[in-house]
């Protein structure tokens, strides 16, 4: 009879403790510093040799995704429940204010909604912002609320605008919020001019956030 594989040991309780204090430190690190904080910083904000780092996490990439996927379905899962929203206006921009807030707290989360260094949304997930997203500006686009020419798109460069507003206000948190407010004034419908030239297309959109920057 062949001799049954032993059964794999679960965890050591101080390692278990290890890889918490690990997660909880370089999602602290990265929402401070942004995704090029390394493992040695994480590792040093743990108070751990950055060989357990190591050990619990074969890369960097693996701490990302560890961290941000499950952040990204979660806020798309969010997004979606704003078609509940009746004012199609009031639904827009309840989703840029609380985008926006999450990303000007987290600095990790920011650049891996838009792209950074070899982290970012993959294709999947790019597509998958626009399926989600797309009836709530066609909604808002229907109802006249929307300026001519805007459409789900536009969110990223909207966000990598912010992004630089994010990094600029260490000495007031909430400066985004101004700049948010002009950016929504400018999305709304008025009597102003046609945009002057069109919004990304859904290909080009993936492509601007699947490629390293």
């Amino acid at each position: 009879m062949p001799i049954n594989e032993p059964l794999a040991r679960p965890k050591r309780k101080d390692a278990a403790l290890n890889s918490e204090r690990l997660v909880q430190a370089a999602r602290e690190v990265f929402a401070r510093q942004g995704l090029s904080a390394t493992l040695e910083d994480i590792a040093q904000h743990a108070g751990i040799g950055v060989g357990t780092v190591y050990r619990n996490f074969a890369s960097k990439r693996q701490i990302v995704e560890t961290l941000y996927d499950a952040a990204v379905d979660s806020a798309l899962s969010e997004a979606q429940t704003l078609l509940d929203i009746e004012d199609p206006w009031i639904a827009i921009v309840t989703f840029f204010e609380v985008t926006a807030a999450s990303q000007a707290r987290d600095r990790g989360l920011c650049e891996t909604f838009l792209g950074h260094d070899s982290f970012g949304p993959n294709e999947r997930a790019a597509e998958k912002i626009v399926a989600v997203l797309s009836p709530l500006f066609d909604r808002a686009s229907k109802a006249g609320v929307l300026r001519k020419g805007v459409t789900v798109t536009d969110i990223g460069p909207i966000f990598a605008m912010l992004n630089g507003v994010y990094r600029m206000s260490d000495a007031s948190p909430e400066l985004w919020r101004r700049y948010l407010t002009l950016i929504l004034d400018g999305l709304r419908a008025s009597d102003r001019p046609a945009l002057p030239l069109p919004a990304l297309d859904v290909a080009s959109f993936t492509t601007a956030l699947t490629t390293s920057h």
